[in-house]
C-alpha cells in the first residue's frame, strides 16, 4: 500500500512553503513561536510526501455509520489516537448529496468532538445557508484525519498546537473517509483547502490553481460509470485571513449549486 501510495506523492515541506491558502488557523491572539523553541514531541514531522487516492475497494455492502463511529473511536492505527481528546467522525444527513471535507480536527473540535464548531466552522455554516440554501444538517461535513494533529500531543490543552497530519496518519484514516462516502453515496465531494484536495484527487498543486472547475473522484466506489464530483474550494481559515478570497468561494459555490440543481457541471 505504501509503495502505490508514494508514487504520486509529494514533499508536504514543499506545501507548507508554498504558503498555501489551507494552513491551521491560529486562534485570536495567539503568538508565533520562535524559531528553534519548539517543545519536545512525539509527533511525525510534516515535511513528508501526502499519499494519492487509495486504491478502489468496494466491500459487498456499505459500512454502517454507527459501526463506523464505532470504530473510529476505538482506532488507535496511528498516534493520534491515543494523543486526541475526541475522535471527530463526522457530522450530517447520512443521505446528503454532497460531503464537505477538510483536513483535520482544531482544537475546539477535539474538544466537542464535531468537526467544523470554530470561527471557521461558523463561516461554513454561513455559506452554507447564505449561497446553497443549506443548513449544516443537510449536507455531511468530515475530515481527512479523525484526531487532531498536533505539534506536542502532550498539551492538548494549548492553542496554537495544530499542525497538517502526516503521510501515515492520513493513510491509516483514510480508509474511513471511504467508508462514509460508500455509505452516504453523495453526488458531490467539496475538498476544502490545499491538504484535503491533495489527498482526494492524487495532486500536487495547491488548491489555488485547481478551484474553478470539477474533478471526477479518482477512487471508483461504486464502480465504473458512477464517479463522484469533486469540487476544490479555499478552507473557510483562509477566508478569515484573506476576506479577497471570499470571492472565488463564492464562485465555488455557485458552481456546488448549479451542480445539484441539474446534476450537470
Amino acid at each position: 500500500m505504501k509503495r502505490e501510495l508514494a508514487g504520486a506523492a509529494k514533499d508536504l515541506a514543499a506545501y507548507l512553503k508554498s504558503q498555501d491558502e489551507d494552513l491551521a488557523e491560529v486562534p485570536r491572539g495567539a503568538a508565533a513561536r520562535p524559531a528553534g523553541k519548539s517543545p519536545a514531541t512525539k509527533a511525525a514531522s510534516p515535511a513528508r510526501p501526502i499519499p494519492a487516492p487509495a486504491p478502489a475497494h468496494v466491500p459487498v455492502e456499505p459500512a454502517d455509520m454507527d459501526s463506523l463511529s464505532e470504530k473510529v473511536r476505538n482506532c488507535r492505527k496511528c498516534g493520534l489516537g491515543h494523543a486526541r481528546l475526541n475522535a471527530v467522525f463526522g457530522v450530517g444527513s447520512p443521505k446528503a448529496k454532497v460531503v464537505f471535507v477538510g483536513e483535520g480536527p482544531g482544537f475546539q473540535e477535539d474538544h466537542k468532538g464535531e468537526p467544523f464548531v470554530g470561527r471557521s466552522g461558523q463561516l461554513l455554516d454561513k455559506i452554507l445557508e447564505t449561497v446553497l440554501g443549506l443548513k449544516r444538517s443537510e449536507v455531511y461535513i468530515a475530515n481527512i484525519v479523525k484526531c487532531h494533529p498536533m505539534k506536542n500531543p502532550e498539551t492538548p490543552e494549548a492553542h496554537g498546537n495544530d499542525r497538517p497530519p502526516t503521510p501515515e496518519e492520513i493513510s491509516a484514516c483514510r480508509p474511513y473517509l471511504d467508508e462514509q462516502l460508500r455509505a452516504i453515496r453523495p453526488a458531490c465531494i467539496v475538498t476544502l483547502g490545499s491538504v484535503a484536495t491533495k489527498v482526494l484527487l492524487g495532486t500536487d498543486k495547491g488548491i489555488s490553481l485547481v478551484r474553478g472547475r470539477a474533478y471526477d473522484y479518482p477512487v471508483e466506489l461504486f464502480g465504473p460509470g458512477h464517479p463522484i464530483k469533486v469540487i476544490p474550494t479555499y478552507h473557510p481559515a483562509a477566508l478569515l485571513r484573506n476576506p479577497n478570497l471570499k470571492r472565488d468561494t463564492w464562485e465555488d459555490m455557485k458552481l456546488l449549486k448549479s451542480f445539484l440543481e441539474t446534476g450537470k457541471i
